[in-house]
């Protein structure tokens, strides 16, 4: 797995968290900084297993998704849409299994005068 962050057109920051295939798992909300979004991605690892929580439901098209929230109730991070309850859980139980040992990878582009 590998947490990918990258630079909005609006210059907000935000990570995604892909497979080994290259496949999105998972993305973050926006950060308005660089920092406050590699604080995101070690609150994520440091406390996943224990004190975040993970919502679950269908959408209205028959995809399921997932939610990872803080316990005060913010939103961490949200999951792609999945074809099967099965598969949603399948990624739920890979994520929280795989997701310390994920590297990072930033893919923003530092512009500098000419």
């Amino acid at each position: 797995m590998k947490f990918v962050i990258s630079q909005k057109p609006e210059g907000a920051y935000q990570f995604s968290l892909k497979d080994s295939q290259g496949k999105q798992i998972l993305w973050s909300p926006r950060y308005a900084t660089k920092s406050q979004c590699r604080s995101g991605i070690e609150h994520l690892r440091q406390n996943l297993s224990e004190s975040i929580e993970v919502d679950q439901w269908q959408t209205d098209s028959g995809r399921y998704l997932f939610h990872l929230r803080s316990n005060d109730g913010r939103l961490l991070a949200m999951s792609a849409p999945f074809s099967s309850k099965h598969e949603c859980a399948h990624r739920m139980s890979e994520v929280r299994e795989k997701i310390c040992e994920a590297i990072e990878e930033d893919v923003t582009i530092v512009f500098q005068g000419y």
